[in-house]
């Protein structure tokens, strides 16, 4: 059922409804938005009319008492899902979602916002509000924050102050653990996206799957110079990467050429190479960067899968349709740009679909038919994996590299995946994934089971 809003005079806390929406409640009720409720008392309107065919374009008006609107926060710019719960005597309007960002509030304003108004257009299919907020705007006694929301009325995201949110989408990670979990307790575990593990913490849950873990490369965490050495010695070309960043971030890689050692530094643009001489160079190197004395990974480089001598790898996103059934979104294969090391598209790479770069590389129908379902089968069964962990996880992007000998290795998993690739590959696929995340939103409120009429 479908209901817009309107606020008006009354001299008691008080919802007006069309006399049919009456009949399955008591006088007194109790008005459900978000993280807030009140008592009300329920009358019947004579302007309101009922319509059991209700849509998000003709939905059924309802006034609430102008007092409420300080005791629910409730903005009348939206339209609205509602749920009669006969058995409690509740009325539930919804859903409340928000997007969790960073802690800086002073970042967030209309402007910044902008980038998230394509996700809106599916608004007809969620309704309700949807706002962002920062965990430094929570006011826990009064389970409420400030934030920003997107009218539907002018199109445009507008300061407000909201109840807490019924189902959060986690957009970023750095907020203490403390407020997470408090957040997880408010929505009875509706945070998604709950956790942002390390390169290592990945490697380290993956390997508790004996097949899962066979597509894993060679992995150490850099501790001595010594080790590194070893390492590289063992497997004459590795690749340095940052434990705890993404998308190509802070890569070194270095290859064993005879005595010496190659750099292929990838850190700061524009990258560069350089030869060290023998372990001496390597040492100087070591010493003088001491980021790699930190939190630095060293990785057997796989030597993958090329189209027209430029290597490639793939990028599948995951995201869930509901609480139990993961769905392949979308697959990207990046290629890497001429001389690059890396794929990224942000390093001047660039993006095909899956069967054309298979083709491309391996020139047999049979092993691009086998590997796609390879693909789409380990993809699956590492979602459902990660899944018992007991973290709510809804939206990964698997990074997949295919080697020469067409064996599948994991490269890495990221709870906040970009799809730069699919945007310039395929608009429409890259809207899905877009608002894909807010659906998922929906299918954890009690409005999912609703009808869309």
């Amino acid at each position: 059922m479908w209901i817009k809003t309107t606020y008006i005079d009354a001299c008691e806390t008080s919802v007006f409804l069309p006399v049919e929406l009456t009949q399955d409640l008591n006088k007194r009720a109790t008005l459900v938005f978000g993280a807030r409720s009140s008592a009300v008392a329920l009358r019947h309107h004579s302007d309101l009319a009922y319509n059991k065919d209700s849509s998000y374009d003709e939905p059924i008006s309802i006034y609430l008492s102008k007092d409420l609107q300080t005791r629910l926060l409730l903005p009348e710019t939206q339209i609205y899902r509602a749920a009669i719960h006969a058995l409690d005597n509740t009325l539930s309007l919804g859903p409340v979602i928000g997007l969790l960002l960073g802690i800086h509030n002073h970042e967030y304003h209309p402007r910044h916002m902008q980038k998230f108004s394509d996700r809106f257009s599916v608004y007809n299919k969620i309704g309700g509000l949807i706002y962002a907020f920062s965990s430094n705007s929570i006011s826990w006694d009064e389970s409420k924050a400030y934030g920003l929301y997107f009218n539907i009325e002018t199109n445009k995201w507008e300061y407000g102050v909201f109840p807490l949110p019924t189902v959060i989408y986690r957009r970023d990670f750095h907020q203490p653990q403390t407020v997470i979990d408090h957040l997880k307790e408010t929505t009875h575990g509706r945070l998604f996206n709950s956790y942002r593990f390390s390169k290592q913490e990945l490697f380290e849950i993956i390997q508790q799957n004996s097949e899962l873990a066979l597509t894993l490369p060679e992995t150490e965490i850099i501790k001595s110079f010594d080790q590194l050495k070893t390492f590289a010695d063992k497997h004459q070309k590795v690749i340095l990467k940052p434990n705890n960043l993404s998308r190509g971030r802070g890569i070194c890689f270095l290859e064993k050429t005879g005595a010496n050692y190659r750099l292929s530094d990838y850190r700061t643009p524009p990258p560069f190479d350089a030869i060290l001489k023998r372990e001496r160079g390597l040492l100087q190197f070591y010493n003088k960067n001491t980021a790699f004395h930190e939190d630095y990974l060293v990785q057997k480089c796989i030597k993958l899968a090329q189209i027209r001598g430029a290597a490639f790898d793939i990028r599948v996103v995951t995201q869930k349709k509901n609480k139990e059934t993961w769905s392949l979104s979308g697959i990207e294969c990046r290629v890497s740009a001429p001389d690059s090391l890396v794929t990224n598209i942000s390093r001047g790479g660039y993006a095909l679909e899956l069967d054309t770069a298979l083709w491309r590389s391996f020139q047999d129908q049979r092993v691009v038919s086998a590997l796609t379902k390879q693909i789409y089968e380990y993809c699956l069964n590492l979602c459902a994996h990660l899944d018992r962990t007991g973290e709510h996880f809804a939206e990964l992007g698997l990074d997949i590299g295919i080697d020469e000998d067409q064996k599948i290795w994991l490269i890495e998993a990221n709870v906040f995946p970009s799809f730069k690739g699919f945007k310039q590959m395929d608009y429409s696929k890259y809207q899905k994934i877009r608002y894909a995340p807010l659906l998922y939103a929906l299918s954890l409120t009690e409005f999912t089971s609703l009808s869309d009429s």
